[in-house]
């Protein structure tokens, strides 16, 4: 199929193409057509006239109608790269696909298969931009008749087919955000330190703010788009699961160092701003080296002032990226619950709390403790033990290491299981006197209530004020005011930012005042450690009264 488009269709006669590769038209470039290209060939595109970067080329090689061969070709060519820098030899890559083959666990037939010809598979990604193709120098005459071309990746299909071999895989940013608050502070401590005195330690300080910068926004923007797509639509295992997982990163890896350093790295990016551009311009020398130019060296400086400012952005007030990110982790926890009631509700998962419920409220309405332990044993099954006269031989060696249900059974006489209880002596088995525990259980009880009481007396003398005077908490008030916090956080808010609620068991109205702006986060001091929250005002009223 050599030649134009069809005359028939009254198009306008254009450049012919090259040749006809699997199918498709070929232009000299080595780029195809497809239908839509062949619709719009009668006139320029204005959006390419535009100047907006439109397909890569080299990207061909992903949606080929022979994608498996060419994938499988460039991952053995990147594969190549850790272990030699002079490319892959014509001759040994078909070895080399044989063993990848092995390794996936297919069979290397496959390319004994006709329709695998490495030879124009490479011609193809040649054309395409995806490799170089280049020849070894023959020494002896006999190498002149042989086939001495190499193939190398190209730089950018090497870097494009690392990022989609990584595709779906943050271990390793995940690994290099772990502390990355922390390196972040240090590392801008050196920085400010040296910026004067000692521009080449300022300069390696800076590449690891930076490579430190980028690991931490690829992983957050990674954990941030697997909690969207896990929220989105219904529940699933799968998406549980993936929320389980974000969460339990996050948590591992950064989300406590936000608190801890978050101060600190705004405080060192405001005075690393105020540095004299001549310092700037010292450090980016030292990076690019004494034969860089002018505005390589501009450019440079404005990239390091433009990544203080995100790094302010990220560190600084209580709405900075950084913060919002935790509050949307924390957010998640509820719809999580919620799914996971749901899935259990799905999956067949019966409560047996209706029945536990109406078996307490019959023990209850008993007349004695003897009628109240029949009822017991008949609906559970578990009857007291009794004592049958009989005993077994002992066994072979420790006794006391034998278990009950390993020992020799003892044979139980006729008469005992034909005349049961009755052929015993003694009394009959009764209920266990359990009137001590019973005691005890009352004042465990009062003492309880009373401990409550004291505690929430103490929570009401606190409010109306900010939650950074909340001082010296016990850890009975610290459970209260976490369910007491909890509460406000899931109200909405009103225009004003207040939020107004109601506790579950509708005995305290709550009211939280907004915090001022730009104050800081309130730091409450627990026996269990620190509290970190928005330093709002929290108004507890019981809900008999008014607010």
């Amino acid at each position: 199929m050599f030649g134009l488009a069809s005359a028939s269709r009254g198009w306008p006669e254009r450049e012919p193409c090259d040749v006809v590769w699997e199918g498709m038209c070929v232009r000299p470039d080595g780029a195809e057509l497809d239908d839509d290209e062949e619709r719009s060939a009668d006139g320029p595109d204005l959006w390419q006239l535009a100047g907006l970067p439109g397909g890569l080329l080299q990207a061909s090689y992903l949606t080929s109608r022979f994608s498996a061969q060419y994938r499988l070709i460039v991952d053995v060519l990147l594969a190549e790269q850790e272990h030699t820098l002079t490319g892959v030899a014509a001759t040994e890559l078909p070895g080399l696909l044989r063993r990848r083959l092995q390794v996936l666990g297919v069979d290397p037939g496959l390319l004994d298969d006709p329709a695998f010809k490495l030879k124009d598979r490479m011609g193809r990604l040649e054309r395409w931009g995806v490799v170089y193709r280049f020849q070894d120098k023959a020494v002896r005459d006999a190498e002149f008749v042989l086939d001495r071309d190499r193939y190398q990746l190209t730089e950018t299909v090497a870097e494009l087919h690392r990022a989609i071999t990584s595709l779906g895989d943050d271990t390793a940013a995940a690994a290099a955000a772990t502390l990355a608050p922390g390196i972040l502070m240090a590392n801008l401590t050196l920085l400010y330190e040296s910026a004067e005195a000692d521009p080449a330690g300022a300069a390696a300080a800076w590449s690891v703010i930076a490579t430190t910068h980028q690991s931490m926004v690829k992983a957050a923007a990674g954990w941030q788009a697997r909690l969207a797509g896990a929220l989105a639509g219904p529940p699933t295992l799968e998406k549980i699961t993936t929320v389980q997982e974000t969460l339990r990163r996050y948590v591992d890896m950064w989300g406590a160092g936000v608190d801890t350093h978050s101060e600190a790295i705004t405080n060192l990016a405001a005075r690393l701003a105020s540095l004299s551009i001549p310092a700037w311009r010292r450090i980016a020398v030292h990076t690019l080296g004494a034969n860089a130019d002018e505005p390589a060296i501009e450019a440079l400086v404005n990239a390091h002032l433009l990544t203080l400012e995100t790094l302010r952005r990220w560190f600084d007030g209580p709405d900075c990226q950084a913060r919002k990110l935790r509050r949307q982790m924390r957010d998640t926890i509820g719809p999580l619950l919620r799914g996971q009631r749901t899935l259990a509700a799905v999956g067949g998962h019966v409560s047996r709390r209706a029945e536990l419920i109406d078996l307490a409220t019959r023990l209850e309405s008993t007349a004695d403790d003897d009628a109240a332990w029949r009822l017991w044993c008949s609906s559970t099954g578990l009857f007291s033990a009794r004592h049958l006269p009989g005993a077994g031989d002992p066994p072979a060696g420790n006794p006391g290491a034998v278990s009950f249900w390993d020992a020799d059974p003892v044979p139980v006489e006729a008469r005992l299981r034909k005349q049961g209880p009755k052929a015993t002596t003694g009394t009959a088995a009764r209920i266990p006197d359990r009137t001590g525990a019973k005691r005890a259980a009352r004042e465990r009880a009062a003492q309880a209530a009373a401990q409550a009481a004291i505690t929430e007396s103490a929570i009401l003398a606190r409010s109306g004020q900010r939650l950074s005077q909340w001082q010296d908490l016990t850890a009975a008030e610290l459970q209260m005011l976490l369910v007491l916090l909890g509460t406000v956080a899931a109200a909405q808010p009103d225009g004003t930012g207040r939020r107004s609620a109601t506790t579950g068991d509708a005995r305290w109205l709550l009211r939280a005042d907004p915090p001022e702006d730009g104050a800081p986060a309130a730091v409450v001091h627990t026996p269990d450690g620190r509290l970190v929250h928005p330093d709002i005002v929290l108004h507890i009223t019981p809900a008999g009264s008014r607010p």
